[in-house]
Protein backbone atom coordinates (compact mmCIF):
# COMPACT_ATOMS: atom_id res chain seq x y z
CA UNK A 1 0.00 0.00 0.00
CA UNK A 2 2.87 2.38 0.86
CA UNK A 3 4.39 1.63 -2.58
CA UNK A 4 1.10 2.48 -4.30
CA UNK A 5 0.85 5.77 -2.38
CA UNK A 6 4.44 6.60 -3.33
CA UNK A 7 3.77 5.74 -6.98
CA UNK A 8 0.64 7.92 -7.05
CA UNK A 9 2.58 10.78 -5.49
CA UNK A 10 5.28 10.50 -8.15
CA UNK A 11 2.67 10.38 -10.90
CA UNK A 12 0.91 13.45 -9.44
CA UNK A 13 4.17 15.41 -9.28
CA UNK A 14 4.96 14.49 -12.89
CA UNK A 15 1.47 15.46 -14.06
CA UNK A 16 1.76 18.79 -12.23
CA UNK A 17 5.18 19.55 -13.67
CA UNK A 18 4.11 18.53 -17.17
CA UNK A 19 1.05 20.76 -16.94
CA UNK A 20 3.19 23.65 -15.76
CA UNK A 21 5.65 23.15 -18.61
CA UNK A 22 2.93 22.75 -21.21
CA UNK A 23 1.35 26.09 -20.42
CA UNK A 24 4.64 27.92 -20.16
CA UNK A 25 5.03 27.43 -23.91
CA UNK A 26 2.78 28.87 -26.57
CA UNK A 27 1.39 26.76 -29.37
CA UNK A 28 3.12 29.00 -31.90
CA UNK A 29 6.49 28.25 -30.23
CA UNK A 30 7.20 31.96 -29.82
CA UNK A 31 8.06 31.57 -26.14
CA UNK A 32 5.79 34.35 -25.00
CA UNK A 33 7.18 36.46 -22.13
CA UNK A 34 9.91 34.79 -20.09
CA UNK A 35 10.24 37.33 -17.26
CA UNK A 36 8.42 40.33 -15.86
CA UNK A 37 4.74 41.06 -16.37
CA UNK A 38 3.10 38.42 -18.52
CA UNK A 39 5.49 35.62 -17.55
CA UNK A 40 4.23 32.56 -15.72
CA UNK A 41 4.56 32.37 -11.94
CA UNK A 42 6.18 29.64 -9.87
CA UNK A 43 3.01 27.82 -8.75
CA UNK A 44 1.23 24.96 -10.43
CA UNK A 45 -2.56 24.98 -10.29
CA UNK A 46 -5.28 22.90 -8.67
CA UNK A 47 -8.79 22.84 -10.09
CA UNK A 48 -11.28 21.76 -7.47
CA UNK A 49 -14.28 19.63 -8.52
CA UNK A 50 -17.00 21.91 -9.86
CA UNK A 51 -20.00 22.89 -7.75
CA UNK A 52 -23.23 22.39 -9.70
CA UNK A 53 -25.82 24.81 -8.33
CA UNK A 54 -29.26 23.65 -9.36
CA UNK A 55 -31.09 26.13 -11.58
CA UNK A 56 -28.22 28.63 -11.50
CA UNK A 57 -25.00 27.27 -12.96
CA UNK A 58 -21.59 25.93 -12.06
CA UNK A 59 -18.72 27.18 -9.92
CA UNK A 60 -15.16 26.14 -10.78
CA UNK A 61 -12.39 27.04 -8.36
CA UNK A 62 -8.67 27.32 -9.21
CA UNK A 63 -5.94 27.95 -6.67
CA UNK A 64 -2.15 27.60 -6.39
CA UNK A 65 -0.81 24.15 -5.59
CA UNK A 66 0.19 25.03 -2.05
CA UNK A 67 -1.18 25.06 1.49
CA UNK A 68 -4.55 26.70 2.09
CA UNK A 69 -4.35 30.31 3.22
CA UNK A 70 -6.36 33.44 2.37
CA UNK A 71 -5.20 34.82 -0.97
CA UNK A 72 -6.36 37.58 -3.32
CA UNK A 73 -9.21 36.19 -5.41
CA UNK A 74 -10.56 36.89 -8.88
CA UNK A 75 -14.23 36.23 -9.61
CA UNK A 76 -14.53 35.57 -13.34
CA UNK A 77 -17.94 35.60 -15.06
CA UNK A 78 -17.97 33.45 -18.20
CA UNK A 79 -19.34 34.57 -21.53
CA UNK A 80 -22.66 33.34 -22.85
CA UNK A 81 -22.57 29.54 -22.97
CA UNK A 82 -18.80 29.33 -22.36
CA UNK A 83 -17.68 26.86 -19.71
CA UNK A 84 -14.44 27.03 -17.76
CA UNK A 85 -12.63 25.02 -20.47
CA UNK A 86 -12.80 28.00 -22.85
CA UNK A 87 -10.66 30.13 -20.54
CA UNK A 88 -8.66 27.51 -18.70
CA UNK A 89 -5.22 28.58 -19.90
CA UNK A 90 -5.82 32.03 -18.47
CA UNK A 91 -7.16 30.57 -15.22
CA UNK A 92 -4.06 28.41 -14.84
CA UNK A 93 -1.93 31.46 -15.50
CA UNK A 94 -3.67 33.36 -12.68
CA UNK A 95 -3.10 30.47 -10.26
CA UNK A 96 0.58 30.28 -11.27
CA UNK A 97 1.00 33.82 -9.93
CA UNK A 98 -0.33 32.80 -6.51
CA UNK A 99 -3.92 34.05 -6.86
CA UNK A 100 -7.25 32.24 -6.65
CA UNK A 101 -9.83 32.30 -9.41
CA UNK A 102 -13.53 31.48 -9.07
CA UNK A 103 -15.21 30.93 -12.44
CA UNK A 104 -18.98 31.52 -12.53
CA UNK A 105 -20.93 29.86 -15.33
CA UNK A 106 -24.62 30.78 -15.73
CA UNK A 107 -27.06 28.21 -17.07
CA UNK A 108 -29.46 30.81 -18.47
CA UNK A 109 -27.71 34.12 -19.21
CA UNK A 110 -30.63 35.26 -21.39
CA UNK A 111 -32.73 36.02 -18.31
CA UNK A 112 -30.67 39.00 -17.25
CA UNK A 113 -32.37 39.82 -13.96
CA UNK A 114 -32.09 36.22 -12.82
CA UNK A 115 -28.64 35.45 -14.19
CA UNK A 116 -27.03 38.55 -12.67
CA UNK A 117 -28.50 37.60 -9.28
CA UNK A 118 -27.42 33.99 -9.84
CA UNK A 119 -23.83 35.16 -10.31
CA UNK A 120 -23.98 37.10 -7.06
CA UNK A 121 -25.46 34.13 -5.20
CA UNK A 122 -22.80 31.76 -6.56
CA UNK A 123 -20.05 34.18 -5.53
CA UNK A 124 -21.42 34.14 -1.98
CA UNK A 125 -21.55 30.34 -2.11
CA UNK A 126 -17.94 30.16 -3.29
CA UNK A 127 -16.80 32.31 -0.37
CA UNK A 128 -18.62 30.10 2.14
CA UNK A 129 -17.33 26.91 0.49
CA UNK A 130 -13.70 27.89 -0.08
CA UNK A 131 -13.38 30.38 2.78
CA UNK A 132 -10.01 29.04 3.92
CA UNK A 133 -8.55 30.14 0.56
CA UNK A 134 -10.33 33.42 -0.18
CA UNK A 135 -9.19 36.78 1.15
CA UNK A 136 -12.33 38.89 0.63
CA UNK A 137 -10.38 42.05 1.46
CA UNK A 138 -8.50 41.71 -1.88
CA UNK A 139 -10.95 40.93 -4.68
CA UNK A 140 -11.22 41.50 -8.42
CA UNK A 141 -14.09 41.09 -10.88
CA UNK A 142 -13.29 39.86 -14.37
CA UNK A 143 -15.42 38.61 -17.23
CA UNK A 144 -15.79 38.12 -20.95
CA UNK A 145 -18.60 39.28 -23.25
CA UNK A 146 -21.90 38.79 -21.35
CA UNK A 147 -19.85 38.21 -18.20
CA UNK A 148 -17.72 41.30 -18.80
CA UNK A 149 -20.81 43.49 -19.00
CA UNK A 150 -22.22 42.01 -15.79
CA UNK A 151 -19.16 42.94 -13.72
CA UNK A 152 -20.31 46.57 -13.41
CA UNK A 153 -23.61 45.59 -11.74
CA UNK A 154 -21.88 42.98 -9.59
CA UNK A 155 -19.35 45.57 -8.45
CA UNK A 156 -22.10 47.80 -7.06
CA UNK A 157 -23.02 44.91 -4.74
CA UNK A 158 -19.78 43.24 -3.68
CA UNK A 159 -17.76 46.46 -3.31
CA UNK A 160 -20.49 48.40 -1.46
CA UNK A 161 -18.86 49.72 1.74
CA UNK A 162 -22.24 49.42 3.51
CA UNK A 163 -22.73 45.84 2.32
CA UNK A 164 -20.25 43.04 1.60
CA UNK A 165 -17.38 45.53 1.22
CA UNK A 166 -15.18 42.96 -0.50
CA UNK A 167 -11.88 44.34 -1.72
CA UNK A 168 -11.48 46.85 1.10
CA UNK A 169 -7.69 46.39 0.81
CA UNK A 170 -7.61 46.19 -3.00
CA UNK A 171 -10.30 45.92 -5.73
CA UNK A 172 -10.42 46.14 -9.50
CA UNK A 173 -12.56 45.26 -12.51
CA UNK A 174 -11.07 43.99 -15.78
CA UNK A 175 -13.27 43.00 -18.71
CA UNK A 176 -12.65 41.39 -22.11
CA UNK A 177 -14.84 42.42 -25.08
CA UNK A 178 -17.70 43.34 -22.71
CA UNK A 179 -21.35 43.16 -23.75
CA UNK A 180 -23.95 45.66 -22.53
CA UNK A 181 -23.86 46.36 -18.79
CA UNK A 182 -27.52 45.69 -18.05
CA UNK A 183 -29.49 46.80 -14.95
CA UNK A 184 -26.99 49.57 -14.12
CA UNK A 185 -28.37 53.11 -13.86
CA UNK A 186 -26.58 56.42 -14.28
CA UNK A 187 -27.08 56.99 -10.55
CA UNK A 188 -25.35 53.67 -9.79
CA UNK A 189 -22.35 54.76 -11.85
CA UNK A 190 -22.15 58.28 -10.41
CA UNK A 191 -22.18 56.79 -6.90
CA UNK A 192 -19.98 53.78 -7.57
CA UNK A 193 -18.18 52.22 -4.58
CA UNK A 194 -14.82 53.92 -3.96
CA UNK A 195 -11.34 52.58 -4.60
CA UNK A 196 -12.10 50.53 -7.74
CA UNK A 197 -9.57 50.39 -10.58
CA UNK A 198 -11.04 49.68 -14.03
CA UNK A 199 -9.45 48.20 -17.16
CA UNK A 200 -11.55 47.52 -20.26
CA UNK A 201 -10.02 45.45 -23.07
CA UNK A 202 -11.94 45.80 -26.31
CA UNK A 203 -11.00 43.72 -29.36
CA UNK A 204 -11.10 45.75 -32.56
CA UNK A 205 -12.04 42.92 -34.95
CA UNK A 206 -14.97 41.97 -32.73
CA UNK A 207 -17.20 40.42 -35.37
CA UNK A 208 -20.14 38.18 -34.58
CA UNK A 209 -19.45 34.70 -35.89
CA UNK A 210 -21.69 33.80 -38.82
CA UNK A 211 -22.80 37.37 -39.55
CA UNK A 212 -21.38 40.41 -41.35
CA UNK A 213 -21.72 42.59 -38.27
CA UNK A 214 -19.66 43.27 -35.17
CA UNK A 215 -20.78 42.48 -31.64
CA UNK A 216 -21.41 45.20 -29.07
CA UNK A 217 -21.32 48.85 -30.05
CA UNK A 218 -18.37 50.29 -28.06
CA UNK A 219 -20.44 53.40 -27.34
CA UNK A 220 -22.37 51.25 -24.85
CA UNK A 221 -19.19 50.51 -22.92
CA UNK A 222 -18.08 54.10 -23.33
CA UNK A 223 -21.29 55.37 -21.70
CA UNK A 224 -20.48 53.22 -18.67
CA UNK A 225 -16.82 54.22 -18.76
CA UNK A 226 -17.49 57.97 -18.82
CA UNK A 227 -20.33 58.00 -16.29
CA UNK A 228 -18.63 55.83 -13.67
CA UNK A 229 -17.02 57.92 -10.93
CA UNK A 230 -13.57 56.39 -11.16
CA UNK A 231 -10.77 58.95 -11.67
CA UNK A 232 -9.08 58.92 -15.09
CA UNK A 233 -5.81 57.94 -13.40
CA UNK A 234 -7.45 54.73 -12.15
CA UNK A 235 -9.07 53.52 -15.37
CA UNK A 236 -8.07 52.82 -18.97
CA UNK A 237 -9.99 51.84 -22.10
CA UNK A 238 -7.75 49.67 -24.26
CA UNK A 239 -8.25 48.40 -27.80
CA UNK A 240 -6.38 45.29 -28.97
CA UNK A 241 -5.72 44.90 -32.70
CA UNK A 242 -5.21 41.82 -34.84
CA UNK A 243 -1.89 41.29 -36.60
CA UNK A 244 -2.21 40.26 -40.24
CA UNK A 245 1.45 40.62 -41.20
CA UNK A 246 2.18 37.54 -43.29
CA UNK A 247 5.62 37.10 -41.78
CA UNK A 248 4.05 36.71 -38.33
CA UNK A 249 1.64 33.90 -39.16
CA UNK A 250 2.29 30.46 -37.72
CA UNK A 251 1.12 26.88 -38.15
CA UNK A 252 -0.44 24.67 -35.49
CA UNK A 253 -1.91 21.20 -36.10
CA UNK A 254 -1.76 21.78 -39.84
CA UNK A 255 -3.68 25.08 -39.75
CA UNK A 256 -2.26 28.53 -40.42
CA UNK A 257 -3.09 31.21 -37.85
CA UNK A 258 -2.73 34.94 -37.47
CA UNK A 259 -2.82 36.68 -34.10
CA UNK A 260 -6.52 37.46 -34.20
CA UNK A 261 -8.15 39.99 -31.84
CA UNK A 262 -11.69 38.86 -32.50
CA UNK A 263 -14.45 38.62 -29.91
CA UNK A 264 -12.75 35.50 -28.56
CA UNK A 265 -9.13 36.61 -28.52
CA UNK A 266 -8.75 35.98 -24.80
CA UNK A 267 -9.42 32.26 -24.82
CA UNK A 268 -9.05 29.07 -26.78
CA UNK A 269 -12.19 27.89 -28.52
CA UNK A 270 -13.47 25.95 -31.50
CA UNK A 271 -13.49 28.22 -34.54
CA UNK A 272 -14.71 26.75 -37.83
CA UNK A 273 -14.24 23.26 -36.43
CA UNK A 274 -10.72 23.74 -35.10
CA UNK A 275 -9.14 25.18 -31.98
CA UNK A 276 -7.87 28.72 -32.15
CA UNK A 277 -4.69 28.34 -30.08
CA UNK A 278 -3.48 30.27 -27.08
CA UNK A 279 -0.82 32.54 -28.56
CA UNK A 280 1.34 35.62 -28.15
CA UNK A 281 -1.66 37.96 -28.46
CA UNK A 282 -3.20 36.43 -25.33
CA UNK A 283 0.05 36.77 -23.42
CA UNK A 284 0.80 40.38 -24.36
CA UNK A 285 -2.85 41.42 -24.08
CA UNK A 286 -4.81 39.94 -21.14
CA UNK A 287 -2.01 38.16 -19.28
CA UNK A 288 0.52 40.98 -19.13
CA UNK A 289 -2.00 43.68 -18.22
CA UNK A 290 -3.70 41.49 -15.62
CA UNK A 291 -0.36 40.64 -14.03
CA UNK A 292 0.56 44.31 -13.70
CA UNK A 293 -2.89 45.33 -12.45
CA UNK A 294 -2.91 42.60 -9.80
CA UNK A 295 0.59 43.64 -8.71
CA UNK A 296 -0.54 47.26 -8.42
CA UNK A 297 -3.79 46.56 -6.56
CA UNK A 298 -3.06 43.43 -4.51
CA UNK A 299 0.66 43.89 -3.83
CA UNK A 300 0.65 47.72 -3.68
CA UNK A 301 3.53 47.95 -6.13
CA UNK A 302 3.46 51.47 -7.64
CA UNK A 303 5.93 50.45 -10.36
CA UNK A 304 3.15 48.35 -11.95
CA UNK A 305 0.96 51.37 -12.69
CA UNK A 306 2.86 52.39 -15.82
CA UNK A 307 1.78 49.16 -17.52
CA UNK A 308 -1.53 48.42 -15.78
CA UNK A 309 -2.95 51.95 -15.94
CA UNK A 310 -0.31 53.78 -17.92
CA UNK A 311 -2.74 56.11 -19.74
CA UNK A 312 -1.07 55.26 -23.05
CA UNK A 313 2.55 55.02 -21.89
CA UNK A 314 4.93 53.37 -24.33
CA UNK A 315 5.53 50.54 -21.84
CA UNK A 316 1.81 49.87 -21.60
CA UNK A 317 1.11 49.96 -25.34
CA UNK A 318 4.12 48.04 -26.62
CA UNK A 319 3.23 44.48 -27.66
CA UNK A 320 6.56 43.45 -29.17
CA UNK A 321 6.12 42.44 -32.80
CA UNK A 322 2.33 42.83 -32.51
CA UNK A 323 0.46 46.10 -33.17
CA UNK A 324 0.52 48.51 -30.25
CA UNK A 325 -2.46 48.72 -27.94
CA UNK A 326 -4.61 51.84 -28.35
CA UNK A 327 -5.24 53.45 -24.97
CA UNK A 328 -7.63 56.32 -24.34
CA UNK A 329 -10.00 57.68 -21.73
CA UNK A 330 -12.37 58.88 -24.48
CA UNK A 331 -12.95 56.12 -26.98
CA UNK A 332 -14.20 57.10 -30.43
CA UNK A 333 -16.21 54.62 -32.51
CA UNK A 334 -15.13 54.61 -36.14
CA UNK A 335 -17.95 52.42 -37.44
CA UNK A 336 -21.61 53.35 -37.94
CA UNK A 337 -24.00 51.87 -35.40
CA UNK A 338 -25.72 49.82 -38.12
CA UNK A 339 -22.58 47.65 -38.20
CA UNK A 340 -23.20 46.37 -34.66
CA UNK A 341 -25.40 43.46 -33.67
CA UNK A 342 -26.07 44.96 -30.23
CA UNK A 343 -26.30 48.73 -30.53
CA UNK A 344 -25.88 51.28 -27.78
CA UNK A 345 -29.15 52.98 -28.77
CA UNK A 346 -31.00 49.66 -28.86
CA UNK A 347 -34.22 49.64 -30.86
CA UNK A 348 -35.48 46.35 -29.41
CA UNK A 349 -35.09 46.79 -25.63
CA UNK A 350 -37.56 44.04 -24.76
CA UNK A 351 -35.41 41.31 -26.28
CA UNK A 352 -33.48 40.58 -23.08
CA UNK A 353 -36.29 40.17 -20.59
CA UNK A 354 -38.08 43.48 -19.94
CA UNK A 355 -38.44 46.91 -21.58
CA UNK A 356 -35.96 48.80 -19.40
CA UNK A 357 -33.21 46.23 -18.88
CA UNK A 358 -30.65 48.36 -20.78
CA UNK A 359 -31.02 51.44 -18.61
CA UNK A 360 -28.36 53.68 -20.21
CA UNK A 361 -29.94 54.11 -23.64
CA UNK A 362 -30.43 57.81 -22.94
CA UNK A 363 -26.63 58.13 -22.91
CA UNK A 364 -26.16 56.61 -26.35
CA UNK A 365 -27.32 59.41 -28.65
CA UNK A 366 -24.95 60.07 -31.56
CA UNK A 367 -27.04 62.06 -34.02
CA UNK A 368 -24.24 62.86 -36.47
CA UNK A 369 -22.60 59.41 -36.30
CA UNK A 370 -19.18 60.76 -35.32
CA UNK A 371 -18.67 58.24 -32.53
CA UNK A 372 -19.14 60.89 -29.84
CA UNK A 373 -22.05 60.47 -27.45
CA UNK A 374 -23.94 63.73 -27.80
CA UNK A 375 -25.22 64.21 -24.26
CA UNK A 376 -22.02 63.49 -22.38
CA UNK A 377 -19.49 66.23 -21.66
CA UNK A 378 -18.85 68.35 -24.76
CA UNK A 379 -15.32 69.04 -23.57
CA UNK A 380 -14.53 65.37 -24.06
CA UNK A 381 -15.34 65.70 -27.75
CA UNK A 382 -12.62 68.30 -28.44
CA UNK A 383 -10.07 65.75 -29.59
CA UNK A 384 -12.57 64.12 -31.89
CA UNK A 385 -12.36 67.24 -34.07
CA UNK A 386 -8.61 66.90 -34.67
CA UNK A 387 -7.46 66.11 -38.23
CA UNK A 388 -3.99 65.12 -39.40
CA UNK A 389 -3.11 65.78 -43.05
CA UNK A 390 -1.51 64.91 -45.36
CA UNK A 391 -1.25 61.33 -44.14
CA UNK A 392 0.66 59.49 -45.57
CA UNK A 393 3.11 62.35 -45.84
CA UNK A 394 6.62 62.89 -47.13
CA UNK A 395 7.87 66.36 -46.09
CA UNK A 396 5.35 67.58 -43.49
CA UNK A 397 2.02 66.94 -41.85
CA UNK A 398 -0.40 69.44 -40.35
CA UNK A 399 -2.28 69.14 -37.06
CA UNK A 400 -5.64 70.86 -37.53
CA UNK A 401 -7.28 70.91 -34.07
CA UNK A 402 -10.66 72.29 -35.09
CA UNK A 403 -10.79 74.37 -31.91
CA UNK A 404 -9.06 77.36 -30.31
CA UNK A 405 -7.53 76.03 -27.12
CA UNK A 406 -3.97 75.16 -26.16
CA UNK A 407 -3.00 71.57 -26.93
CA UNK A 408 0.26 69.61 -26.61
CA UNK A 409 1.64 67.29 -29.27
CA UNK A 410 4.32 64.58 -29.20
CA UNK A 411 5.77 62.58 -32.10
CA UNK A 412 6.86 58.99 -31.29
CA UNK A 413 8.42 56.18 -33.27
CA UNK A 414 6.84 52.72 -33.01
CA UNK A 415 9.15 51.79 -30.14
CA UNK A 416 7.65 54.61 -28.08
CA UNK A 417 10.74 56.84 -28.33
CA UNK A 418 9.90 60.53 -28.30
CA UNK A 419 11.16 62.39 -31.38
CA UNK A 420 9.79 65.86 -30.73
CA UNK A 421 7.09 67.64 -28.76
CA UNK A 422 5.57 71.09 -28.45
CA UNK A 423 2.33 72.99 -27.98
CA UNK A 424 0.06 75.21 -30.07
CA UNK A 425 -3.42 76.77 -30.15
CA UNK A 426 -4.23 76.56 -33.85
CA UNK A 427 -3.07 74.54 -36.87
CA UNK A 428 0.56 73.47 -36.63
CA UNK A 429 2.97 72.02 -39.21
CA UNK A 430 5.41 69.22 -38.26
CA UNK A 431 8.40 68.77 -40.58
CA UNK A 432 9.12 65.15 -41.52
CA UNK A 433 11.63 65.29 -44.37
CA UNK A 434 14.61 64.34 -42.17
CA UNK A 435 12.87 61.28 -40.70
CA UNK A 436 13.26 57.77 -42.15
CA UNK A 437 10.27 56.35 -43.96
CA UNK A 438 8.03 54.29 -41.69
CA UNK A 439 5.13 54.41 -39.25
CA UNK A 440 4.97 56.93 -36.40
CA UNK A 441 2.46 58.07 -33.79
CA UNK A 442 1.41 61.58 -32.89
CA UNK A 443 -0.17 62.09 -29.46
CA UNK A 444 -2.43 65.12 -28.96
CA UNK A 445 -3.32 66.18 -25.42
CA UNK A 446 -5.67 68.87 -24.10
CA UNK A 447 -6.23 69.11 -20.35
CA UNK A 448 -6.89 65.53 -19.23
CA UNK A 449 -7.69 64.19 -22.70
CA UNK A 450 -5.30 62.37 -25.00
CA UNK A 451 -5.62 60.88 -28.46
CA UNK A 452 -3.12 59.11 -30.75
CA UNK A 453 -2.88 59.24 -34.53
CA UNK A 454 -1.05 56.81 -36.77
CA UNK A 455 1.21 58.65 -39.21
CA UNK A 456 2.87 57.09 -42.24
CA UNK A 457 6.07 58.78 -43.48
CA UNK A 458 6.70 58.00 -47.16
Amino acid sequence: MRFIHLLLSILWVNISLNAQNLYNELFDQSGGITNGYGSWGSYDYVREPGLDVSGKGTITFYHPDTNAMPRPTIFYISGWGQTYASYERFFKYVASLGYNLVNIYNENPGNIHQSYQNSLDMMDLAVSTYGQWIDTSRVALMGHSYGGGSTIWLGTHIFDPNGRNWGANGRFIMTFAPWLSFLVTDNDLRNYPPGVKLLILQSYDDWHLGTDRYNTDPRATRAVYELINIPDADKDYITVFSDTVTAHQYTYNGYTFFYQANHRFCYTDLIDGRYDPYDRLDVYGPNRLFHALADLVFENNPAARNIALGNGSSEQKNMGMLPDLAVTDYYVTVRPDTMFLYRCAEDRPGTWGDPDIWKLQAYCDDANGDGVIDNLSTEKSFLNQVRLYPNPASEFTIIDPGFQNEYHYTLFDLNGNEILHGHARTSHMIMLKNLPAGVYQIGIRIKDQQRYFRLVKK
